[in-house]
């Protein structure tokens, strides 16, 4: 069965894959493999910004974060059939109050053996922002952008290695291929052919700037802080640290701020409605630097500063 007629292709791989698969110099799956990396990178970010204080040990905490990404609604509720606490998929269902909030969910979980619909008395609802709209645009649409500039950086790297396009008699292509061969792998550059002849060889300049490499890598920098800010993630906007003066430090902190909140405020409100209706002790903030749990590099004697690390990797 070809893939027109696939109908897993079709409606499920054809439409993330786009145009860019039918490419026949292989760019098109490279350019897809990057970005497939990305959306896995930008969704581990995502998925890991926020740190649950008090969950029952019945809630899985990867599980809530994921179905907020994806879904950007989790329902919180006491099982009567299975005596626990669970947060697992839902939706709305029934009619809207006057603030536009759902009036009933309908849960499922479980592969199917959970299918329930719960009112407000005995279920609350955790959203993934005041929208309630999930993250995952902005994961598709920067995984997009960081594909596309990995591309091109990678295309003027390695045209920066082949500076010259060469225009050469019919007969002699085998040889200058073979001679850009062992150029490519470092090889010394010897040929005993009779068809080569370097004065009626021509070259075209294919005109790579030696600062473009530098320009892509900072474009892709601010990029890369452009979509941290958008997620509320710590980031540098500037290549010089020290340049920054206190305004320009206090302006990207009061973004980043502003972006953490639009996912923090709905889960800390949802937390609160849990803890009323539960009698339950449950808090939600932000993963910070301390919560990342990285250990210091340790030497014998206590902590392994930079000069000790760089003489012992010299000795």
């Amino acid at each position: 069965m070809g893939k027109q007629g696939n109908r897993v292709y079709t409606e499920f791989y054809g439409p993330h894959l786009g145009s860019q698969s039918n490419r026949k110099d292989g760019s098109g799956d490279r350019l897809q493999l990057m970005q497939s990396m990305y959306y896995r990178v930008l969704t581990e970010l995502c998925v890991n910004r926020f740190k649950w204080v008090g969950l029952p040990d019945t809630i899985d905490e990867r599980f809530l974060e994921m179905t907020l990404f994806y879904r950007a609604l989790s329902v919180f509720y006491w099982d009567t059939d299975y005596n626990r606490y669970l947060a697992l998929r839902a939706s709305g269902s029934g009619r809207t109050n006057m603030y536009d909030n759902p009036t009933r969910f309908t849960v499922t979980g479980g592969g199917g053996m959970i299918n329930k619909n719960l009112g407000p008395k005995n279920c609350v609802p955790i959203w993934s922002n005041y929208l309630r709209m999930p993250d995952l645009d902005i994961v598709q649409v920067y995984a997009a952008k960081f594909a596309d500039i990995d591309m091109t950086i990678e295309i003027n790297a390695h045209n920066m290695r082949y500076t010259k396009a060469i225009n050469a008699d019919e007969n002699s292509v085998l040889s200058w291929k073979n001679l850009v061969s062992q150029y490519d792998g470092g090889q010394p550059l010897l040929l005993g052919s009779k068809d080569m002849n370097f004065t009626q060889a021509t070259t075209l300049d294919l005109g790579v700037p030696p600062e473009m490499l530098e320009k892509l890598l900072l474009a892709k920098s601010k990029l890369w802080n452009e979509c941290m800010t958008l997620l509320g993630i710590d980031n540098n906007p500037n290549d010089k640290k020290e340049r920054l003066v206190a305004d320009e430090v206090k302006s990207n902190d009061g973004q980043v701020a502003a972006s953490r909140s639009v996912n923090l405020n709905a889960r800390k409100q949802a937390a609160e409605q849990i803890n009323r209706l539960y009698h339950l002790n449950i808090d939600v903030k932000f993963r910070s630097e301390e919560d990342l749990e990285i250990p210091p590099l340790m030497a014998s004697d206590g902590l392994l500063d930079m000069g000790e690390m760089r003489r012992q990797v010299e000795a």
